[in-house]
């Protein structure tokens, strides 16, 4: 059961797939009829000591309302970029993504070959890719599938319902079951919010530790994330964090913004 748990604590994505949850729906970002863009960014600090971690700066792109894609650039205290996460929503709930941290050369994500959906996973510069197909699990939440699974299940959880997440974790190359449930309504920095609670099922539940994600309890966007972020520090080892998404900072965006986060030049933080 240890290695069990040292594995997922090791590598579990869910911080990412969280974090690209917050995002504004498709009726407040649709600015043109086909093409449009918002971005928005996260403070990570250290949850016990508050300690600065990290910025996140998500560039959003909506094709006739829908998301379609998302850059998610990891920008160290000067301002400097170490890692990106690309994200193409090949699909809602588990949509092709591929993140990358010039600080510990990790790779991981989805990708799709021809009809061929792969899952792959490289620890750090010294090792060797690994890969294999996605699981073939009906519900299969990958990374930014998350928020697709929150939406669509809101009144359920929001009615009590404790419900079974299949979440792929890509240095396991398979699915770990998570159960999601409402924990309270509550107050974030003046903003009425609703907690739900993520923790692993079954027996490793009980010395797992859990996530907490406060979400706007009118327009359903993430406020705070607390709990393992899917970025390491030095020693590889996840950081505790949380992660604060002021909702005054987001805005409309455009294509050069993307454009700009796709091609900045990742380096590891001073």
């Amino acid at each position: 059961m240890e290695q069990q748990f040292d594995s997922w604590r090791a590598r579990v994505s869910l911080a990412v797939c969280v974090l690209a949850a917050a995002c504004t729906t498709p009726a407040r970002a649709a600015a043109a009829p086909d093409d449009s863009y918002v971005t928005y960014s996260g403070t990570a600090t250290a949850a016990r000591s508050n300690e600065f971690l990290y910025r996140e700066n998500h560039v959003l792109h909506y094709h006739d309302g829908k998301l379609a894609g998302r850059v998610v650039l990891y920008t160290c205290r000067d301002g400097e970029a170490f890692a990106r996460k690309t994200v193409a929503y090949v699909d809602p709930l588990s949509p092709d993504f591929l993140l990358e941290d010039a600080s510990t050369g990790m790779r991981e994500g989805v990708r799709t070959e021809g009809s061929i959906r792969q899952v792959f996973f490289r620890d750090d510069r010294g090792a060797a890719e690994k890969s294999g197909t996605i699981p073939q699990v009906d519900g299969l939440v990958a990374d930014a599938g998350f928020d697709a699974f929150v939406r669509t299940n809101w009144q359920a959880l929001m009615a009590g319902n404790s419900l079974r997440m299949h979440f792929l974790v890509p240095s396991r190359l398979e699915e770990m079951n998570f159960n999601v449930q409402h924990v309270r309504s509550d107050h974030t920095d003046g903003i009425a919010v609703e907690v739900f609670r993520l923790k692993l099922s079954g027996m490793l539940g009980w010395i797992a530790p859990s996530i907490d994600v406060y979400y706007g309890s009118s327009d359903h966007t993430l406020i705070r994330y607390v709990g393992l972020s899917d970025l390491r520090d030095a020693s590889h080892d996840n950081f505790n964090a949380r992660i604060d998404f002021r909702p005054e900072e987001r805005k409309p965006g455009d294509e050069q913004s993307m454009r700009a986060a796709l091609q900045a030049r990742l380096t590891a933080c001073r």
